[in-house]
C-alpha cells in the first residue's frame, strides 16, 4: 500500500473519530491541515498522521512510529500557525489519539499499540480541545 493511500485511510479514520465525539468535520486537505472540526461556533484545524504498526525488532516491542515534523529538506516542528490539533492514527486498531500542537516538542514519536483505546481517544480529544480553547482566550 502506498504512503498516499495509508495517509488517506488515516484521514478518514480521524474524521470518523471526531464525528463520533459529537463534532462536525469537513475534509480540508491543505498544506498541514487535513480537516476542520467544529462544534457550534468553535472550530479546530486538524492534521492527521498515520503510522502502521511496525514489527518486532531486537530490543523493541512492536509500535507505531510517527513523523511529526514537516518540510522537504530541513524538517521543522509545527506551530499554532500550522494547525491546532494533531491526530495520531493507528490504521491497524482503527483508533486515534489527539494532542494539541503546542505539546509537540520532537520530530518523531513512538506509540505502543495498547495506547489506542476508545477511552484514550475520548480523553485525548477533550484535553486537546481544552488546550486549544484556552490558548484562544
Amino acid at each position: 500500500m502506498s504512503e498516499t493511500t495509508t495517509g488517506l485511510i488515516g484521514e478518514y479514520i480521524a474524521a470518523a473519530a471526531i464525528l463520533s465525539l459529537g463534532w462536525r468535520v469537513s475534509m480540508a486537505q491543505q498544506d498541514r491541515v487535513d480537516m476542520v472540526a467544529w462544534y457550534g461556533q468553535d472550530f479546530i484545524r486538524v492534521q492527521a498522521k498515520t503510522a502502521s504498526l511496525l514489527g518486532y525488532k531486537v530490543g523493541r516491542s512492536p509500535n507505531h512510529h510517527f513523523q511529526l515534523g514537516h518540510g522537504c529538506k530541513a524538517k521543522k516542528l509545527p506551530t499554532q500557525d500550522d494547525y491546532d490539533v494533531l491526530c495520531l492514527v493507528s490504521p491497524d486498531a482503527r483508533r486515534v489519539l489527539f494532542m494539541p500542537v503546542t505539546s509537540i516538542r520532537q520530530y518523531t514519536l513512538r506509540v505502543q499499540p495498547s495506547r489506542f483505546t476508545p477511552e484514550a481517544e475520548t480523553d485525548s480529544w477533550d484535553k486537546a480541545v481544552a488546550v486549544v480553547m484556552e490558548t484562544r482566550r
